[in-house]
């Protein structure tokens, strides 16, 4: 004999599973395109491809995280990654345009192209990211827990992603950003 259950909770369940699944195949194909787009219009193919490690690595820390100290990743969680990449693709970006003009039109090599795009941008994405990362981490103290867990990983992706796009990119944009001049 077999029993077929029918209930709000398994019907959640069953949403959340497709939705979490479609999400993670929606953010791989966003994270694919972003990048060949970033490699047109960086015109580097090596500094685009760079561009996906610190816009990859702030969301697996982010789950890292959460799954060590929440361990459940429900319906709202499912959509941090996709409203989240747009923000850490912008920052990085942001950063590397800024690296690569100093590398082009300045004519500098690649550890004062970090520190002129530190000296450019980093002001303001520690500034965004802090204020974004305030006014979602305002939703933790939300009864709803749907907000609450969102606002909260929201919160710690972003601040992770200033943290990659700070320590992380840095090194591998003087390790392996182009030619030495």
């Amino acid at each position: 004999m077999r029993i077929d259950g029918a209930s709000p909770t398994i019907m959640f369940a069953h949403i959340g599973n497709r939705n979490i699944i479609s999400m993670l195949k929606g953010t791989t194909l966003a994270l694919v395109m972003i990048s060949v787009i970033l490699i047109f219009a960086l015109r580097s193919l090596r500094v685009g491809g760079l561009s996906l490690i610190p816009n990859l690595v702030p969301m697996g820390m982010a789950f890292g995280l959460w799954g060590i100290f929440v361990g459940e990743v429900g319906l709202a969680l499912s959509v941090v990654t996709g409203m989240t990449l747009g923000i850490v693709v912008d920052d990085t970006v942001h950063f590397l345009s800024k690296y690569l003009r100093a590398r082009r039109e300045k004519d500098m090599d690649r550890e004062n192209a970090v520190r002129y795009a530190f000296s450019t941008v980093g002001t303001a994405l520690w500034v965004t990211t802090l204020v974004l990362m305030v006014g979602f981490g305002i939703l933790a103290f939300s009864h709803f827990q749907l907000n609450a867990g969102m606002g909260l990983l929201t919160a710690i992706t972003l601040g992770l992603a200033l943290i990659a796009d700070f320590l992380f990119l840095p090194p591998l944009l003087i390790y392996f950003g182009g030619k030495k001049s």
